[in-house]
């Protein structure tokens, strides 16, 4: 299937302290760790965010948020509004892995939904999850509504939640799904 990627580098990193993003993992900064992984399995790859200019030097097309600070749903409505493929793939510029049979195991599920996403005890992922273009109207309803939770729209579209013991087998150990949200994770983080 070929689909747009996009990676949602638009947050304030209020937890973290500072732009996370531009923090400097294995060798190269968490949002050129996120855009190498996606660009070996989309195209073409976006760069999502409120402010662009720390990212100006990177090899992506870059996409300022249309709908301003209103966090990773409205990357994502970016996102479907500029891809010319009907599918996206979204991840979150905080999540430094990602596994590629994990992606392939999400498009197998894609014939049947408007969301493909994985379920984990914390619930859905949705910011390493594919997109169809067709979920555009239910994301600007909720963001007309101020919702800004970026499940609030799943409700209104058709999502496919693959169980864990259905992703463990692409991703036995769940690193697609690690973040960075404070100084704690990043220390948490297996540096070899």
């Amino acid at each position: 299937m070929i689909m747009a990627g996009a990676v949602l580098a638009g947050g304030a990193s209020t937890r973290y302290g500072r732009n996370k993003a531009l923090e400097v993992f294995r060798g190269e900064r968490l949002v050129e760790r996120s855009l190498g992984g996606v660009r070996a399995l989309c195209e073409p790859v976006f760069l999502v965010a409120n402010d662009l200019t720390p990212y100006l030097d990177l090899d992506a097309v870059l996409l300022q948020d249309v709908v301003l600070h209103q966090g990773p749903l409205g990357g994502l409505y970016t996102a479907l509004l500029f891809s010319p493929r009907d599918w996206v793939f979204v991840k979150a510029t905080d999540m430094p892995f990602l596994v590629p049979e994990l992606v392939e195991l999400m498009t197998r599920h894609a014939s049947r939904a408007d969301v493909v996403t994985c379920l984990t005890e914390g619930g859905y992922q949705p910011l390493m999850a594919l997109y169809h273009r067709r979920c555009l109207a239910a994301v600007a309803d909720v963001l007309a509504q101020e919702r800004r939770k970026v499940t609030a729209f799943y409700s209104a579209v058709r999502v496919a939640a693959i169980p864990e013991e259905e992703w463990r087998v692409a991703d036995p150990q769940g690193r697609s799904f690690w973040n960075v949200n404070s100084p704690e994770d990043w220390e948490r983080l297996p540096w070899i």
